[in-house]
């Protein structure tokens, strides 16, 4: 410990914070299954291993350096065959960036891959019915298909007379064959000859996609390529992260105010999804909204102007394992809507009536939340009157996981706790459905502030540590942690309580408010309505997270080395019964 840096800083010392994995859902009426395990009805995806390292910021004051500690804890969350289980349209909207001059060719390229990713939709959406033999679904999807193929696709090809849209010109007459093929195997309940014909009618619709990806590529060479989307949501995709940094409360130097005063929420995004431009790196969103005092060097590394510097793990954005770009958002903004005791938001196309580009919740657990618009104040304000949470951070970005070709479209999302001196962001990315997939939606739960376990090293040793965190909390839906709940349901199963337990997130949905926030969330980001509606809307495939997840927090700052503190935390997490599930 720096006692001499502490009388001019007031604390030097921190200690690691995680978040809490979760125990596993054991209401088998909400039909939740074992982590990545498909289901008909819900999944839940935990974070996978656990990174803890030592980050420690350094201030200066008095021509000296004065080290703060500081920790980083991080970990990815994985699925498995995650694209075959939405079997809807993949989307080809949410890419574009400010400066990008989107304009059609007369061969309509963008327009045919429109349809090429409709028609997979429907061979998808066969092949599961086929899987679960559900033969009306099956005929219905391949019919579709058919319709598409004749009134859709042909009229785009028939005015397109390059050697692509003759190639698929082609195919579409082999595609519509084996549709029809494979219609009939299904009438005769031959369940094997639908499976092999819908096989090389998906082969078929991915190697036209793969044609059309390269000729809009080669004008665009920005354009992601969704052959490569599509592959890799069909492997081991990771498809979010959350992380934590720990640092001192400290006071600056001076009259320059405090660390926390520094690190606003706007200069923190900054950190870890600067807009990566054709030109070098700028603050997020194009340095749309002004954020003083950064700058990024030739590495891309934050350049902070000031008596403070942080490692260079976060100013070089490494604590997360994808890049995360807010140039590649355009298309794509945030809408949120209260809902009693809590708030959700999710990512929408920016031409709705969304709340901004860069959103703020303010979270009470007493007037229930507030949903503020990106022309706010960037003051961080507290929900108790000891200032403990700030406003969580939400905004689009563009997601390239370390093990992807390509980038994704997600949710950043980022909020402040101080506690026992000490300052705690956390946060993370989720992949935004809503985005990638028609008739999908991400929503991302709020209903105050986050619950915080503190440990000890002879809590860590017992043998009763899971009981001993999950006593720490007083929210019931704080022991399924910080998991992520998948599921494909019917529009008005989309506001059942027990389906949104299933995804850690019930409690929101036990209220008139709650689902009155749930079905505008169908009406303005799905487009329809949900809740009072009996029709058969056909599926919405739904992936929820709560922002406030809980977090388990080591005691005892500056009474260990860091070392120490990162030794007795990841045996913590290493732990069978704390690890459960993941």
């Amino acid at each position: 410990m720096d006692r001499a840096g502490e009388q001019v800083l007031g604390t030097t010392v921190s200690t690691p914070a995680a978040f809490y994995a979760g125990r596993s859902p054991v209401d088998e009426r909400a039909g939740s299954t074992t982590d990545g395990e498909r289901g008909d009805r819900a999944q839940v995806l935990r974070t996978g291993p656990v990174g803890v390292a030592y980050v420690p910021a350094t201030a200066r004051a008095d021509s000296r350096e004065i080290e703060l500690e500081g920790f980083s804890v991080s970990g990815a969350t994985k699925a498995r065959d995650y694209n075959s289980s939405r079997s809807n349209k993949p989307s080809s909207e949410w890419w574009a960036g400010p400066d990008d001059d989107i304009v059609d060719d007369d061969d309509d390229a963008d327009g045919i891959l429109d349809v090429e990713l409709e028609l997979l939709g429907h061979v998808v959406t066969a092949q599961d019915a086929v899987e679960r033999r559900a033969p009306d679904e099956a005929k219905r999807a391949l019919d579709a298909f058919i319709d598409d193929t004749e009134t859709a696709l042909r009229p785009k090809l028939d005015n397109c007379g390059t050697g692509v849209c003759e190639t698929v010109r082609e195919n579409s007459d082999i595609r519509e064959q084996g549709v029809r093929i494979a219609r009939r195997a299904i009438a005769d309940a031959n369940w094997a000859a639908a499976v092999r014909e819908l096989a090389g009618v998906e082969e078929i619709v991915l190697g036209d996609v793969e044609r059309l990806d390269d000729v809009l590529v080669e004008r665009r060479p920005g354009r992601p390529r969704f052959i490569d989307v599509i592959e890799y949501l069909r492997g081991t995709p990771t498809v979010g992260e959350r992380f934590t940094v720990c640092l001192p409360d400290a006071s600056l130097p001076g009259d320059l105010g405090s660390l926390a005063e520094e690190l606003t929420l706007d200069r923190v995004l900054a950190y870890f999804a600067p807009s990566h431009e054709p030109d070098g790196r700028r603050t997020p969103f194009s340095d749309r909204y002004g954020t003083r005092g950064i700058e990024y060097d030739d590495e891309g590394c934050v350049r902070l102007d000031g008596p403070v510097s942080l490692h260079r793990d976060i100013a070089c954005q490494t604590i997360l394992s994808a890049e995360l770009d807010t140039y590649r958002t355009e298309n794509r903004a945030i809408v949120g809507f209260a809902t009693e005791g809590g708030a959700v938001v999710s990512g929408a196309p920016a031409l709705a009536d969304t709340d901004g580009k860069r959103v703020f919740l303010v979270a009470d657990d007493v007037t229930g939340e507030i949903i503020l618009g990106e022309d706010r104040d960037m003051v961080m304000p507290g929900s108790a009157d000891d200032g403990s949470v700030s406003a969580t951070l939400v905004c689009p970005v563009a997601v390239t996981p370390a093990d992807c070709p390509c980038p994704l479209p997600g949710l950043f999302y980022v909020r402040r706790i101080v506690r026992d001196d000490q300052l705690v962001f956390a946060g993370g990315w989720i992949l935004d459905e809503g985005a990638l997939y028609e008739d999908s939606v991400t929503l991302l739960f709020d209903e105050g502030p986050t619950e915080v376990a503190s440990v000890t090293p002879d809590d860590i040793e017992s043998d009763d540590f899971d009981d001993r965190v999950v006593e720490g909390f007083s929210r019931d839906r704080s022991r399924y942690g910080s998991a992520i709940g998948s599921a494909r349901v019917q529009g008005t199963e989309m506001n059942k309580a027990e389906l949104i337990e299933a995804m850690a997130s019930h409690a929101l949905t036990q209220t008139d408010g709650g689902r009155k926030g749930l079905n505008a969330v169908n009406v303005k980001v799905l487009g329809r309505q949900g809740a009072d509606d009996d029709g058969d809307e056909g599926p919405t495939y739904v992936s929820a997270t709560a922002v406030d997840a809980p977090l388990v927090h080591l005691a005892g700052a500056g009474t260990r080395s860091p070392d120490e503190n990162i030794g007795l935390l990841s045996r913590g997490i290493d732990k069978k019964d704390i690890r459960r599930g993941m």
